[in-house]
């Protein structure tokens, strides 16, 4: 039921109205109001909107509100278990409208990030120290990274019209299937991308080398270049190291679990946007490596030279 209110200006003539001696019916008729709220204002003009509304009692406390917001700050507790912590006489959709009325406290997804050690830290601290003065213009960056079918979670909104039914994403099982992408760059430009098997071993990983990075090498051999690559198995396999010193290619000691210093990461994520824009999904590994390779083309080296020199920033 619509509750009636006066503005301003309806309270105004009201008054005046009575004032000058007309009825509250006279008065509601002339402003075609209902005699009702005629009358609940004239009755007390002064507290007419303010007024505060009865209802039952509050079950909890404000310091039971304080304990509840305490325990729900950054926890991943339910209202249920805040429930039984705080030994509250209260249901957890109590607890749910007292966590929601706080500004400060809402739900969120957890960001996935690398698990990181006390030994990590140190490593990394002392990967910045150690290169805080390196020429990152001579780093050849290199990473994979898989694409399949359906694209990345996480990234299906949609503009909603009220008046239309509701969109759908369709995943498959194992989305679909999936292709494994190696690339390279630097301040010298990008390399051709190399599509690899579905799983990298040593021995795969060579033949990509000897296919992509090998002849980049030779052809920048006087720019005293660095190559930079994770530590993944095959990366650093005793084979690979042989391989890497048998053909000069100086490498860079890189921290482990550190994608955040990676540029490469960052071209990963505009590749992704662009093959996948519009929740596009593909059908085929022909259709998905066309598609990787025509984004990777549309990548203009500025964007490639401002990753790099925000390397300075990252350390």
């Amino acid at each position: 039921m619509l509750v009636e209110t006066l503005t301003q200006f309806e309270q105004g003539r009201i008054q005046g109205l009575n004032d000058a001696g007309l009825s509250n019916r006279e008065v509601a008729r002339r402003l075609g109001r209902s005699h009702k709220v005629v009358n609940s204002y004239l009755q007390d003009p002064a507290a007419y909107g303010n007024r505060k509304h009865t209802g039952r009692p509050s079950k909890l406390s404000d310091r039971e509100r304080r304990s509840i917001l305490r325990e729900a700050s950054n926890s991943t507790y339910s209202a249920r278990q805040i429930q039984s912590h705080l030994n509250l006489g209260v249901s957890a959709k109590t607890i749910v409208r007292v966590i929601h009325k706080c500004k400060f406290i809402v739900r969120r997804r957890m960001r996935k990030a690398p698990f990181i050690t006390i030994q990590h830290r140190q490593s990394r601290l002392a990967f910045a120290q150690k290169n805080a003065r390196r020429d990152w213009s001579k780093i050849v960056w290199s990473d994979e990274k898989r694409f399949n079918y359906d694209g990345p979670d996480g990234n299906r909104a949609y503009w909603h019209d009220l008046r239309k039914d509701n969109l759908r994403f369709s995943r498959r099982n194992y989305k679909g299937g999936s292709v494994l992408v190696w690339a390279c760059f630097g301040a010298k430009g990008r390399i051709k991308l190399v599509f690899g098997p579905r799983t990298i071993k040593t021995m795969s990983y060579l033949y990509i080398l000897k296919k992509a990075l090998l002849p980049y090498w030779k052809k920048h051999r006087q720019d005293n270049l660095t190559f930079m690559q994770d530590n993944a198995p095959p990366h650093v396999s005793r084979i690979s190291r042989k391989w890497f010193e048998k053909n000069k290619i100086e490498l860079l000691s890189w921290p482990a679990n550190s994608p955040d210093l990676n540029p490469q990461e960052n071209i990963w994520g505009i590749l992704a946007r662009r093959v996948y824009e519009n929740n596009k999904q593909y059908h085929s590994t022909a259709g998905l490596k066309k598609a990787i390779v025509k984004a990777w083309h549309t990548i203009d080296q500025t964007i490639v030279d401002n990753l790099v020199m925000s390397m300075d920033t990252r350390v």
